[in-house]
């Protein structure tokens, strides 16, 4: 597998042969088979190399290439189908398997659709990757298939209609 790497020492941007990749369990750091090669200042340590943007994604594209229990060990009783444990989900309250978030598989998607009902592209899966020239039209498709109103976030109170406070009008210069 080769990776694009920016060398901190000497500034150079170069694709280096690091072999198989794997992460490490308690760091969460990949972990390469080959030594990482720069062509001016020769063999570097994760901590002398910066990823570019191009060695971001054949790092992704090498770890999607495992299986979840294949990276991490978590214990195979720990492990269900949708996440990585049971629990109590955060938004409904009920114990069934949970993502890494702590959310169930459905409260998991209304978050997600409320983040982008909401815009909040950076924290939102299903936008993740997504063109920003088509980020309105997701919006426009979630609020066309599910509504607009948020189901799990709780509006703010920017966002709540201010409600006139009834009673009687005081007349100017009545009380003095």
């Amino acid at each position: 597998m080769e990776i694009n790497f920016e060398c901190k020492k000497c500034g150079v941007i170069f694709d280096s042969e690091v072999g198989s990749v794997s992460v490490c369990e308690n760091s969460f750091r990949p972990q390469f088979e080959k030594d990482i090669i720069c062509p001016k200042c020769g063999q570097l340590s994760i901590d002398d190399v910066l990823l570019t943007e191009l060695g971001q994604s054949q790092l992704t594209e090498a770890t999607f290439d495992f299986e979840a229990d294949e990276i991490f060990y978590f214990g195979d009783d720990d492990l269900n189908d949708f996440g990585r444990y049971e629990g109590e989900c955060q938004g409904c309250d009920v114990f069934q398997p949970l993502n890494d978030m702590g959310p169930c598989e459905e409260c998991a998607g209304k978050l997600d659709r409320d983040l982008i009902r909401q815009r909040e592209w950076a924290y939102s899966a299903l936008a993740f990757g997504c063109p920003e020239s088509k980020l309105e039209e997701l919006r426009k498709e979630v609020i066309q298939q599910h509504g607009a109103k948020l189901e799990l976030i709780a509006p703010t109170k920017g966002n709540q209609k201010k409600k006139k406070k009834k009673g009687k009008k005081r007349k100017s210069g009545a009380g003095r």
